[in-house]
């Protein structure tokens, strides 16, 4: 028998939300989640709430339930306007058609991406498409229970600009950032910081940048950037234009070191 799919599983496992946090995303109290969480079946204002919130399908999340219409270049649950997609595709290779998992036992994977250490990111610039270039960087290995589909590369982060002190967002020096790239077609939709919050820009001028984004102005291609740490004397947002930036990474996965 099939197991019954329960939407506050899905979002805790998956994107990985707490209770408390899906409660206050939703406005409802922790009682009222976790009795879902229970099997205690939900409205359909209810679920019509969280399918807007977390940019999924009713019948997904009411159901599980995916269209074959969604099926694609992206995981079926997020919407199409979306950039965020989960880590959970029916595809085994990369864009080079060379498999890059290792399976470790029933359901669990080894993923391999490139690392682009601190010491390498002042060549990244010039070497980010450079084959030569990104076969000699070290690779770094994230555990996975899904095929995932796209471009993926870790960064080491430096720095201060991103620790509020926070273990569920924070990136503190010496972070490994694991990003998903966001296909330049996709800049111009909303990049949806709900899911997955940290980005990695890769600037024309700046190099990488770690940021979360405060505001998008999607008329005039302008992004305002914001770090975490509280200092904002010393950590101010500032604004960058789009067509200064190379690559744009989604952070799915910190390592704190």
């Amino acid at each position: 028998m099939d197991k019954i799919f329960n939407i506050v599983s899905y979002l805790k496992q998956e994107l990985g939300l707490s209770g408390s946090k899906i409660a206050k995303d939703l406005g409802v109290s922790p009682q009222f989640i976790s009795n879902i969480s229970r099997g205690k079946p939900i409205g359909l204002e209810v679920a019509k709430k969280i399918a807007e919130t977390y940019n999924l399908t009713i019948d997904f999340v009411l159901h599980g339930k995916i269209s074959l219409s969604m099926l694609g270049d992206q995981k079926p649950v997020p919407s199409s306007r979306s950039n965020a997609r989960d880590i959970g595709d029916p595809t085994t290779y990369d864009e080079n058609g060379d498999t890059k998992f290792i399976e470790i036992s029933p359901g669990r994977y080894r993923m391999g991406t490139e690392l682009v250490p601190v010491y390498a990111q002042a060549g990244y610039l010039s070497g980010y498409m450079d084959k030569e270039y990104l076969e000699e960087l070290p690779k770094h290995y994230i555990t996975v229970d899904k095929y995932v589909r796209g471009k993926y590369r870790s960064f080491e982060i430096s720095g201060h600009s991103m620790d509020n002190g926070d273990i569920k967002e924070a990136m503190p020096d010496g972070t490994i950032a694991t990003g998903r790239l966001v296909k330049r077609e996709h800049w111009q939709s909303r990049l949806h910081n709900h899911q997955w919050p940290n980005w990695i820009f890769v600037h024309k001028t700046e190099g990488i940048i770690t940021k979360q984004i405060a505001h998008q102005d999607l008329e005039n291609g302008i992004l305002i950037l914001r770090s975490l740490n509280p200092d904002k004397e010393k950590y101010p947002d500032f604004d960058v234009c789009l067509d200064d930036i190379e690559e744009i990474y989604n952070v799915v996965k910190r390592e704190l070191r």
